[in-house]
């Protein structure tokens, strides 16, 4: 039987659609995500407190930059956002080609070569998205198309000997294994029915956590497919976990409160609250773009 966890709200707000969680072991803070409202959060564990900065426009993602400040997937831009640039306007690093102006980029994470991976979606026009990745090329960037027919693109993390990644286009209701090197298809994590897959994460064991959008939970599944334990969440709509903290041990959990209804709003009143808990292992540390 899988281990159970509770986990509590360490940030009690009303998050439209919380994303992006993301450890900056640099300033022990986690940056976080509010896609539709454009907000950038830093939430600072060891004070309690959660700064925010508002941008123009969907922000859906968030990556560390190995030369100081952040990468930010904003619309169907990705921007650096230059260390220490209160008040300064994001600078644009790559425009990623968009069928239509309903779609916009969505998860985003870097790999262990530096190169941010980020895809796109539209919530009404299936199978026309794509999986991209942000090469650094000096002071540019170069944008590969390597994945195409993508519905939603979301949760992205490899194997911690980096051979395989696991990957969630949530509409098809699974989690698929890539081969790391071509990123050819080469198997399938786990499938789900009444919910879908949304972020996900490696632990430093292979674990493979995958927040359940719709399904009030956080599955770990071992890299065999087993479910190995579950995280109970009090919001329905969880979208995305990372692990956290000095020694990379608290589960943190993003969650949604846009459409639901009032009695599902009293249902669920920590619906769009950041959750934590220790489930028992660690992450691993996030890698950072290295342009």
């Amino acid at each position: 039987m899988p281990v159970v966890h509770q986990p509590r709200p360490v940030l009690d707000v009303r998050a439209a659609l919380g994303e992006g969680p993301l450890w900056d072991a640099r300033e022990n803070v986690l940056w976080w995500v509010d896609i539709p409202r454009g907000e950038l959060h830093r939430y600072d564990p060891a004070r309690g407190s959660d700064t925010v900065r508002a941008f123009s426009g969907p922000l859906s993602a968030v990556a560390l930059r190995a030369r100081g400040g952040l990468l930010l997937a904003l619309g169907a831009t990705v921007a650096v956002l230059e260390p220490d640039a209160a008040g300064v306007a994001p600078r644009p690093l790559a425009q990623l080609p968009m069928p239509s102006p309903e779609h916009r980029l969505n998860d985003g994470r870097c790999d262990a070569r530096g190169r941010f991976w980020v895809g796109s979606m539209a919530e009404d026009d299936p199978g026309t998205s794509a999986l991209y990745r942000i090469e650094p090329d000096g002071a540019d960037a170069r944008v590969v198309e390597v994945l195409t027919g993508v519905s939603i693109s979301n949760g992205l993390d490899w194997s911690p000997d980096g051979s395989l990644a696991y990957y969630a286009d949530s509409p098809t209701g699974e989690v698929a294994v890539f081969a790391a090197d071509d990123f050819r298809r080469v198997g399938t994590l786990a499938r789900f029915t009444g919910c879908v897959p949304d972020g996900l994460t490696v632990d430093a064991e292979g674990g493979i956590w995958v927040a359940l959008y719709d399904g009030h939970a956080v599955h770990r599944y071992l890299p065999d497919g087993t479910l190995d334990a579950v995280v109970t969440v009090p919001a329905a709509m969880v979208t995305n976990c990372t692990f956290g903290g000095p020694e990379l041990n608290t589960l943190y959990i993003t969650t949604a409160s846009r459409g639901l209804s009032d009695a599902e709003r009293a249902e669920q009143p920590h619906a769009g609250a950041l959750f934590a808990c220790e489930p028992g292992v660690a992450g691993r540390p996030a890698h950072r773009y290295a342009g």
